[in-house]
C-alpha cells in the first residue's frame, strides 16, 4: 500500500488546503458520504406495492400520495422514525379507504431503518486523505441517533472524525449546529470546509457562517429548495471532492 504522506495526490491536497486556509471539513451524512434516499425509495415502492392492489388504487397514485405527505411531515416532525405513523394515519385519510391495509403495512416502512446503507465511491480514500493532510474533520448530521451510531459502527466510519455532531431528530439541521461542529473542533467558520447535500442544511447554514462550501444535490426534492450561495462549489458525486478545492475561493 502506497503512503499517504508519499502519494502525489496527498501532497497537492494539503497544498490547495493549506493555501485555502482551510484547516478543518465537516461533512453532512445521509446522501453525502452514503447512499440512504435509495433505501427510502426501496421500502416506500415496496409499501406502495403491498397496500396499492388492497384498496383499489394504482401504485403510482399511492406513492406520489405517500412522498408528499412524508414531505409535509418532515416540516413539523424532522427526521424521527415514528414520523411515518403520522405519515400513514394522513395517508389513510386521504383516500378514505382502506384504513387498515394502510395502518398494517407500516413495518415494510419500518424496515428503512434496519438496512446497512451503502458507503459513496471513493469515500474512504478521500477521507483517509482529508485525515492524513492534518485536517481536523468533523461530521454533522441529521437523523435518529441509534440508527446514526448503527450506520457509523456498520460502515467504519467513526475513526476519520473527530467530532460528529447528532442534530435533534424532531427538529431540522441550522447554523448553530455547524457552528456547534466547528467549536468542538477548535476551528473558526472562516477556516472550516462545509460539504453537504442539503440546501437549507448544510450549505446555506454554512455559507452564512463564513465557511466555504461545496454542494452535491440531493435526490429529493426538499432538500434542493431555494437558491444555491454565490461562492459555493457544485459536484455531481462526492468522490469529485478533492478535484474540486482547485475552485474554491
Amino acid at each position: 500500500m502506497i503512503e499517504l504522506d508519499r502519494d502525489p495526490i496527498f501532497g497537492e491536497v494539503k497544498e490547495k488546503l493549506n493555501m485555502l486556509g482551510i484547516e478543518g471539513v465537516l461533512f453532512d451524512l445521509d446522501d453525502t458520504l452514503i447512499y440512504t434516499s435509495e433505501i427510502f425509495i426501496r421500502f416506500m415502492k415496496m409499501y406502495a406495492v403491498e397496500v396499492a392492489g388492497k384498496i383499489g388504487v394504482k401504485e403510482a397514485e399511492l406513492i406520489d400520495a405517500l412522498q408528499e405527505i412524508n414531505d409535509e411531515e418532515y416540516k413539523s416532525m424532522g427526521v424521527n422514525p415514528k414520523r411515518w405513523a403520522a405519515v400513514v394515519e394522513k395517508l389513510a385519510k386521504h383516500f378514505g379507504h382502506g384504513e387498515k391495509e394502510i395502518l398494517d403495512n407500516l413495518d415494510i416502512l419500518m424496515n428503512i431503518y434496519m438496512v446497512e446503507p451503502r458507503i459513496r465511491v471513493g469515500v474512504h480514500p478521500m477521507l483517509s486523505i482529508f485525515r492524513a493532510s492534518g485536517m481536523k474533520m468533523g461530521l454533522v448530521t441529521h437523523a435518529n441517533a441509534e440508527w446514526t451510531k448503527y450506520k457509523l459502527d456498520r460502515l467504519g466510519l467513526w475513526d476519520y472524525f473527530d467530532q460528529v455532531v447528532i442534530v435533534d431528530e424532531n427538529g431540522h439541521k441550522k447554523a448553530d449546529d455547524w457552528r456547534k461542529g466547528m467549536d468542538q473542533m477548535g476551528v473558526s467558520p472562516k477556516n472550516s470546509l462545509v460539504v453537504g447535500d442539503s440546501l437549507s442544511g448544510d450549505i446555506r447554514p454554512g455559507d452564512g457562517l463564513g465557511a466555504r462550501t461545496v454542494y452535491m444535490p440531493s435526490p429529493w426534492s426538499v432538500y434542493r429548495q431555494g437558491e444555491v450561495p454565490e461562492k459555493t462549489v457544485v459536484i455531481n458525486q462526492i468522490f469529485e471532492l478533492l478535484a474540486a478545492l482547485d475552485r474554491l475561493r
